[in-house]
Order: structure tokens, then C-alpha cells, then sequence
């Protein structure tokens, strides 16, 4: 799941909607021994063709929408229809460019999201909706074989001296394609919708310049401020399976081939230890020391974290590591707890909380 992704849906999308203004979206045919007569209601006109099946020749007309002769009703749905396919066309193009903020990291997903799912409602809303509205708004098509028309599609044989005639009606190629522009859309709104922006760095205050020695009061009373706990110093981090194989593997910085090496051996250690220490226990955190090394880990639905930590206390490190395997269990699910080998993605996101300051709430008051 990506922007990018969501962009391509978007694009699949607005290309059926050009290819559906150029299409018929229902259609009225009247089939006899002398010829066909049919009506043809595109997004924002009707052609009318008559066919002449002694001599051949074929006419032509276009109407605009309003101006159709003793077709008011009909011509009024498919005007609201034409409107509504505008609006879910800006919808789309507003989404597009929201997702293309948002592959920036500048923007949350959740706009553009919202965006192609307004564009996806108004699609197969325009769609359903003519379902419900031609039968009843087509009265005057169907005065033409003496009775009304029941259905949005449907077919009547009229018997004739001169011979039978067929009447027929139903949607055309634009009216499914609509229904295919309504899955676009929503496919790119599940694509982007949980997108988050890269969080802003604050810069610096400016410094303010002293004021001249004579003017500066006298100094406070000297007040000891106890120095606050420095942040843990984290290295390494290992998300671990239930079945023991590692799902990511994230370092502070950058590694040579030899630190490759010594990581591979640490994995190793911590997916072998991880099987015997919390092969019983959940929820629990430990610490293990290798020499110099400390590795602190903690289970919960069977997927551990460990860190390989290079200062800080055990308490500081266990609220990190549980507020992570929270994130994970509540944004992957099964994926993770049943994971086969398959890329989880924005693990890295999820993870990188971890280098960021950290804060605890104070306990309430009494």
C-alpha cells in the first residue's frame, strides 16, 4: 500500500470516466421490417438514428439535454446525471493531488482518502440511481408500444400486419463502466488513506542577545536543578515472530560488513534465547548481558521486541518496547502473529518511534 498506488487507481479511474462521457449510457431501439429507430443517452446528449432498411440511408440528430422534443422527464435525469459525474470527477482530481502531497510525506492520507471515496459514492450512486429513475421517467418513450416501461431493462415483441417489431431497451457500454470507475476509486482511497506525514523537526530558537552589564538586575538566588535522566540510547532493533523467524532487523546507523557480520551473530542469540525465556510467559520484559552488550526484550501475542541498548534503565526501555508491540499487534493483526515471510509495510515507520523522545504521563492525582 503506497501514494503511489492510490494515484494509479485514481488514474485507472478518471480514464474510464472520459472513455464513459464518450460512450451511450442506455439506450431505447425500436426493430421493425422498415428499419430501426433508436435513442441514444450519452452523459450530456442523446443522438436519435433512424435507419431506413429499404433504401439504406441513415439520420442522424444530436439534442442537448432540455431541448429533447416531449422527453422533459428523461432528459432531466440524465442532466442531474451529467452534473453528479462532474462532481465525482473533481473529487478525483482533488484525491490525485492530496496523494500526491501525501507521497511527499507532507500530508496524511486520510485526505486524499476521503476525497476518492466522495468521487467512488457519487459514481455508483449515479449509476444505481438511474436504475431507479429511468422506468418511470421514460412514460413517453413508452407511449410509443401502448404501454409503460416496467423495468430499467427490458424487451417487447409487438406482432404487426406488416410484421413483428421489437422494442428493447436497457444500458449501454457507459453505464458499466461507471460501476468499474466506482471500484477505482475505492481501491485508491483503501490505498492511501492510512498514510502518515513525516513529522516536522522544530527548529531552533534564536538566541537573544544580553543587555549591557549596567542595566542587568541583580541575579535570582542560585537554585539547584536537579539534571534530568538522559534518553536511552538505543542500537539495534529485532521484531520477532511467534515461530521464532525474524520479521525486521532495524539499526541506529549505518553498518560496515564486519558490524554485518557480528549483527547476524546477534540475531541468532536473541531468535535462540527468545524460544527458551518466554516460551511460558507473556507480557514480561528481560534483560540479558553478553560482556558488554545488553539486550532488553519484551513479549505480548507472541511477537518479541528486543533492542541492543547502549545506556539507559530497564523502566525507561520497557514502556518504549510495550507502546511498540501495541502498534504493531493493533496495525498488523494476524499478519504479524501468522507471519510467512511476507514484507510488512511501514514496519520501518512504526519502528523508528523508538530513536524519537519518548513521553510517560504522571501517574493521577490522589
Amino acid at each position: 500500500m503506497s501514494a503511489w498506488s492510490g494515484i494509479a487507481g485514481a488514474a485507472i479511474g478518471l480514464v474510464l470516466a472520459f472513455a464513459a462521457i464518450g460512450q451511450p449510457i442506455w439506450e431505447w431501439r425500436i426493430s421493425s421490417p422498415t428499419g430501426t429507430d433508436t435513442w441514444s443517452y450519452y452523459a450530456f446528449q442523446v443522438r436519435h438514428v433512424v435507419t431506413n432498411a429499404t433504401t439504406g440511408a441513415t439520420t442522424t440528430d444530436a439534442y442537448a439535454y432540455g431541448a429533447v422534443p416531449g422527453q422533459d422527464a428523461l432528459s432531466a435525469v440524465f442532466r442531474s446525471l451529467g452534473q453528479t459525474l462532474l462532481v465525482s470527477l473533481v473529487a478525483a482530481f482533488a484525491g490525485a493531488g492530496l496523494s500526491g502531497v501525501t507521497a511527499a510525506r507532507k500530508l496524511r492520507g486520510i485526505f486524499g482518502g476521503i476525497a476518492f471515496f466522495a468521487g467512488c459514492l457519487l459514481t455508483f450512486y449515479l449509476a444505481l440511481d438511474l436504475v431507479i429513475a429511468i422506468p418511470p421517467a421514460a412514460s413517453s418513450l413508452g407511449a410509443n408500444i401502448g404501454q409503460p416501461v416496467p423495468d430499467f431493462k427490458g424487451q417487447v415483441l409487438l406482432t404487426q400486419a406488416g410484421g413483428n417489431t421489437i422494442v428493447s431497451w436497457g444500458p449501454s457500454t457507459a453505464w458499466y463502466l461507471f460501476l468499474g470507475i466506482g471500484i477505482a476509486y475505492a481501491f485508491a482511497a483503501s490505498e492511501v488513506w492510512h498514510l502518515r506525514a513525516r513529522k516536522k523537526v522544530a527548529a531552533p530558537r534564536p538566541t537573544v542577545g544580553v543587555k549591557a552589564a549596567e542595566e542587568l538586575p541583580p541575579p535570582p538566588p542560585v537554585v539547584v536543578v536537579e539534571e534530568a535522566p538522559q534518553e536511552p540510547e538505543i542500537e539495534e532493533v529485532f521484531v520477532i515472530a511467534p515461530s521464532g523467524l525474524l520479521v525486521k532487523h532495524m539499526s541506529r546507523s549505518l553498518m560496515s560488513d564486519k558490524d554485518r557480520d557480528v549483527v547476524g551473530g546477534m540475531i541468532s542469540v536473541v531468535s535462540n534465547f527468545v524460544q527458551d525465556a518466554f516460551s511460558e510467559r507473556n507480557g514480561e520484559v528481560h534483560e540479558v548481558t553478553l560482556g558488554r552488550t545488553r539486550f532488553v526484550m519484551c513479549r505480548d501475542g507472541g511477537v518479541v521486541v528486543a533492542v541492543l541498548v547502549g545506556r539507559g534503565s530497564k523502566e525507561d526501555i520497557m514502556h518504549r518496547l510495550r507502546h511498540l508491540l501495541a502498534c504493531l499487534l493493533d496495525r498488523y493483526g494476524e499478519r504479524l502473529t501468522h507471519w510467512d515471510g511476507k514484507p510488512l509495510e511501514g514496519i520501518e515507520d512504526e519502528i523508528e518511534v523508538l530513536w524519537e523522545p519518548f513521553f510517560i504521563p504522571p501517574p493521577p492525582a490522589d
